[in-house]
């Protein structure tokens, strides 16, 4: 069945340690004044092939960075977009992190660290409203509990 992209739900929450989850309610919805979010992410490939084969060439994964992007309107009072736009002039990667959680349409939750990154919060047209944008990347592959099964 069709889902609207409105009912994945991410949240965001301080990072205190790569280890410790935050409770529940620590996470702050990512959603007022967000227009798009989106899987942006990156596989990093080679082509190969030996004499082993036949000649053809195979695409080898060498590796996968999971990024969601993020672009709407900046209010500098909404919880989650302070949280993140108080990390834009951080320069050390400890500082950028934050635990990126995802409720899949199909209620999978997805889970882990994340750097935030090109952080954008105010600016633009003087006759549009501020923009607030950037991108959350996973440092590793985070964490997938599947939804409870329906009785």
């Amino acid at each position: 069945m069709k889902q609207k992209n409105a009912k994945r739900q991410h949240f965001i929450a301080p990072w205190t340690s790569d280890e410790d989850k935050p409770a529940e309610d620590a996470y702050l919805p990512l959603a007022h004044q967000i227009q798009t979010i989106e899987d942006d992410s990156d596989e990093d490939t080679d082509d190969f092939g030996d004499y082993a084969g036949d000649g053809t060439a195979q695409t080898i994964l060498n590796g996968r960075t999971e990024k969601w992007t993020f672009e709407g309107y900046y209010d500098a009072e909404d919880p989650a977009q302070k949280l993140l736009a108080d990390l834009r002039r951080q320069v050390n990667d400890d500082d950028r992190k934050v635990w990126h959680k995802i409720v899949e349409t199909n209620g999978d939750t997805i889970e882990g660290v994340a750097k935030a990154m090109e952080i954008k919060a105010g600016g633009g047209d003087a006759t549009e409203y501020e923009t607030f944008e950037g991108h959350l990347d996973y440092i590793q592959t985070p964490e997938v509990t599947p939804a409870s099964p329906k009785p």
